[in-house]
């Protein structure tokens, strides 16, 4: 299973799309690898216009949903603190995503810095397959 953030799914969705991300991602539905959260969720359904809203969601039909625990909120919090500290600032959204695949130990495909910034300074064992 890999866990794909929001920067990957948008290039999947997008009509010209990074050819590599597009294809990777098929290959992950059609295997029945691709897992999302619930803040990809929030985030791709909060971002897309109204015609946009039904491929979404056949979309994201074929990939498995992971809900988060209240102890992965908690998880995120203190490692939110962490990297405050370190002067490092991530979206939430992001800390979130990968505390799930830390704690569940799920690779994340993505297209955003900000995980390699988790991963070098909480995270260190978070595992990436960033196609930037």
């Amino acid at each position: 299973m890999i866990l794909i953030d929001t920067s990957a799914w948008i290039e999947f969705f997008r009509r010209k799309g990074n050819p590599l991300v597009k294809q990777r991602i098929a290959t992950l539905i059609t295997a029945n690898e691709a897992a999302y959260t619930c803040p990809v969720f929030f985030e791709l359904i909060s971002g897309a216009l109204d015609q946009e809203l039904p491929s979404i969601s056949k979309g994201l039909s074929f990939a498995t949903r992971i809900q988060l625990s209240p102890s992965d909120w908690d998880m995120a919090a203190h490692s939110a603190q962490t990297l405050r500290k370190s002067g490092v600032t991530v979206p939430s959204d992001d800390l979130l995503i990968a505390t799930v695949g830390f704690e569940r130990s799920i690779p994340i495909l993505c297209r955003d810095k900000h995980f390699s910034m988790i991963q070098s300074n909480v995270y260190s064992e978070l595992k990436l397959e960033n196609i930037l």
